[in-house]
């Protein structure tokens, strides 16, 4: 028995899970067509469209005439549709050489042989190919259909060098690459750190605090990368909608205030504080679900570590002009002006990431400064008092950002 979900939440699963498998909800569609129909118009698609819109928004309930449509399309289960992923059953579609080799349809054949893994080459955990349970199960219509369509043979004597194994025989579909063969789980793991913050979602989904810090949860891997000397990430950072959608509904407070809370990141010789990359988003996904209590806590946090900042930085700015002014050698009246410009040189920003370094050298060889993000909070969703602290997140922001002012 599973718990049927909402038709807000089962838009936002079916979104997501169409996304991850088409390019756009137009291409679901023309698919979704295709397999009923068996083709397509665009005054049909149009139809279909409008009625998936809804459907996603959450405004209109998924029919029970789309389930069969949709789970064979998504490679998912009934029960997974209809609790919005909470509920994961054994999917009958799923394609297997086993179940092939029983097949009499040649429409299955032949979306079996196009399949871009190579089912076909492969045997599965029994060490049994499809050919092999074919001919297990006397399936000769399945067996004459390889030979006809030349995608096996038997038989080919013009290459055939009379070993006495075979007359020659062979197939036409070709292996992939070599370098993606057994490559793909490990180059994933090193170069998708969306594994990871998945992984992390499932834990928050399971009250898992315990493994939270061991998966650097509330960091990402530019963080480690930025520095007084560089603090400007080539791509904006990835996001994990799963992972915010988690962290955003849950009831344990614990993790609410764990992705919260600062943390040190160390980079060289130096550590500097942040707080979670997307404590922004999270936050107004937070109003946006009526979440206002969870949202109130993340938001005094962030209105405290914004001011930190700010008057971190303040706090430099001034050292270092007073270090300038001093170190100049000679009077320094009626050279303010240059003095600000100089001492506001280093001060740089990185609003696509909203992040801020600031630092000045008062001796060789040593640097003093910060380097940290800021939070900027854009949903309307509130009651009076999150207003308030809203407002005064973003001023708090704002500060921040014109500190440079005109010196440019």
């Amino acid at each position: 028995m599973f718990k049927l979900a909402n038709d807000t939440a089962i838009g936002e699963y079916l979104r997501t899970a169409i996304l991850k498998k088409y390019e756009s909800i137009r291409k679901f569609c023309r698919a979704y067509l295709e397999l009923k129909d068996g083709q397509t118009d665009d005054e049909e698609i149009r139809k279909l469209l409008n009625r998936f819109s809804q459907i996603l928004k959450g405004t209109k309930r998924i029919q029970t005439d789309d389930l069969p449509f949709v789970t064979e399309l998504l490679d998912v289960s009934c029960e997974e549709v209809l609790s919005a992923g909470k509920t994961h059953v054994p999917v009958s579609s799923h394609t297997t050489n086993y179940d092939i080799a029983f097949s009499k349809d040649r429409e299955t054949w032949e979306k079996y042989m196009k399949r871009e893994d190579k089912l076909f080459l492969n045997c599965d955990e029994y060490c049994k190919s499809v050919i092999d349970y074919a001919l297990e199960f006397k399936n000769y219509a399945f067996i004459k259909y390889l030979l006809d369509e030349h995608f096996i043979w038997f038989v080919n004597l013009s290459d055939w060098k009379g070993f006495g194994f075979t007359f020659g025989a062979g197939t036409s579909v070709k292996r992939r690459e070599v370098g993606y063969i057994d490559t793909h789980t490990p180059i994933e793991i090193q170069s998708q750190d969306r594994l990871r913050t998945q992984t992390i979602a499932l834990a928050i989904e399971n009250n898992d605090i315990d493994i939270l810090d061991a998966l650097l949860a509330r960091e990402i891997p530019e963080l480690h990368s930025v520095n007084f000397f560089y603090s400007r990430a080539e791509a904006p950072m990835e996001k994990n909608d799963d992972l915010l959608r988690a962290v955003a509904l849950s009831d344990n407070e614990a993790i609410i205030n764990y992705f919260s809370d600062e943390f040190p990141v160390k980079n060289l010789k130096y550590t500097n504080r942040f707080v979670f990359p997307h404590l922004g988003e999270l936050i107004d996904l937070m109003l946006e679900n009526g979440r206002y209590r969870n949202a109130e806590i993340c938001i005094r946090k962030a209105i405290r570590h914004n001011k930190s900042v700010l008057n971190g930085l303040n706090t430099l700015i001034k050292e270092a002009y007073e270090f300038n002014r001093s170190h100049l050698g000679f009077s320094p009246d009626g050279m303010d002006e240059y003095l600000k410009k100089q001492t506001m040189y280093d001060l740089c920003y990185d609003e696509m990431h909203n992040l801020v370094k600031y630092f000045y050298c008062p001796e060789m060889h040593k640097y003093v400064g910060l380097v940290s993000n800021y939070i900027r909070v854009t949903s309307d969703k509130s009651n009076a008092l999150i207003k308030e602290l809203v407002t005064e997140l973003n001023e708090s922001c704002d500060a921040i950002l014109s500190l440079k002012g005109d010196a440019e």
